[in-house]
């Protein structure tokens, strides 16, 4: 695996993640941008060493681990905090992990 795979990874990544956003109704700002690009290129990275030590089986089961740590964490603590009915919070969470298999999809077809 290339440098030049990598970054190709990541610019898909991270494309998925801002269009998801910009569908969502959400349109991003510079400070939420940066998160966005840094958190594709985190994922690329963590895929990277994925498919290039593990080989390409299991994707689909450690990109929904992954999107359900990453989504349970976002929902779970904001609906903890602020004690919000679990309907809307589950639809979140759902989404989210989704959105990880996408992207998960993406980079096992970059880098697998």
């Amino acid at each position: 695996m290339t440098l030049g795979t990598l970054v190709a990874a990541w610019g898909a990544v991270a494309v998925l993640f801002l269009a998801w956003a910009w569908l969502a109704g959400r349109r991003p700002g510079r400070p939420a941008v940066l998160v966005l690009l840094a958190e594709a290129a985190a994922l690329a990275l963590f895929a990277g060493l994925w498919f290039g030590s593990l080989g390409r089986g299991g994707w689909l089961l450690v990109f929904l681990l992954v999107g359900a740590l990453v989504s349970g964490a976002e929902r779970g603590l904001r609906a903890a905090l602020t004690a919000a009915p679990a309907g809307p919070e589950l639809r979140g969470f759902a989404l989210g992990v989704v959105r990880y298999l996408a992207a998960g999809a993406l980079l096992a077809w970059f880098l697998g």
